[in-house]
């Protein structure tokens, strides 16, 4: 917002309103774009505690009490389907249109995690885990930052550098799953990696200038192993650190992701959790009908 003001002076006789992306989508198919949801005002400056915009929001920043919309709970009624929109996918103008939430908070509603004490992992090129306590979990290193849940719960979580990114630049063009078929008579692995492919890390802990390691001279299959092992460990240390700040069990994990593909990685993970690990019916965000 104040990027727009500093760069645009000459526009803001005609700013009406400023919206996060989703609430985009959800205005043009009902013509509402007043209301926004708890998670997309989170990095807007909304104050999820008191339940209202800050007042050095408006006060020094330049920004308009106007130009800020009314803040819902994901799923909070809005308005009905434009009979334009209705027309053109085949549907009734009687279906109700809703606040929305974020990609990762929709992932993870989506993966079943929705209760105190449900988690969900996502390894695609990072590693996400999101999940539902009774209270704020405050992390001061800012690892960990927390949505509001609709139910007036909380919903922390935190994104990893580290993911599976290193399956497709490392191991490009390889027979993943004759790979994991030789892990699986491997494991549990005598070597220790770590599958950072870039400088820096920002969760479960922050270190700008972390690089990741492995073993030198270890077969394909010994590495793949290990980095295999390598994210689950970091899973494991996200875990601990989420129940030391939260004071809250985990009780479940609902897994998604590419990840998730593999079970010789998912048991990986679950021996190193000591948890139930649930894989969704569908592990990746796009599912194609046939």
């Amino acid at each position: 917002m104040l990027w727009f003001l500093r760069n645009y002076p000459d526009k803001i006789v005609r700013l009406k309103r400023f919206i996060h992306a989703s609430d985009f989508i959800t205005g043009m198919l009902s013509g509402n774009f007043s209301v926004t949801d708890y998670t997309n005002v989170l990095k807007s400056g909304y104050d999820l505690h008191l339940f209202r915009w800050p007042d050095y929001i408006t006060s020094s920043s330049g920004i308009r009490r106007r130009w800020l919309q009314e803040v819902v709970p994901s799923g909070t009624p809005i308005g009905f389907l434009k009979a334009v929109w209705a027309r053109a996918l085949g549907l009734s103008e009687s279906v109700i249109i809703t606040a929305g939430l974020t990609d990762g908070c929709a992932s993870q509603v989506a993966s079943g995690a929705v209760n105190p004490g449900d988690w969900n992992t996502t390894i695609g090129t990072t590693l996400v885990i999101k999940g539902v306590t009774k209270e704020e979990v405050y992390d001061p290193t800012g690892a960990i930052y927390c949505h509001r849940h609709p139910e007036g719960l909380w919903m922390p979580g935190g994104a990893s550098n580290t993911g599976a990114d290193w399956v497709t630049q490392l191991f490009k063009g390889a027979d993943l799953a004759a790979l994991a078929n030789e892990a699986s008579s491997l494991i549990p692995g005598s070597h220790l990696a770590w599958p950072l492919l870039q400088k820096g890390e920002r969760f479960p802990f922050v270190a700008p200038h972390a690089r990741g390691f492995a073993p030198e001279g270890l077969s394909d299959a010994s590495l793949f192993t290990a980095y295999m092992e390598g994210v689950a460990y970091i899973e494991r240390y996200a875990f601990d650190k989420i129940r030391q700040l939260s004071g809250e069990p985990v009780a479940q994990i609902f897994s998604a992701g590419g990840a998730s593909n593999s079970d010789v990685w998912v048991q990986i993970r679950a021996s190193v959790l000591n948890l139930p690990i649930r894989k969704t019916k569908n592990v990746s965000g796009l599912q194609v009908q046939q």
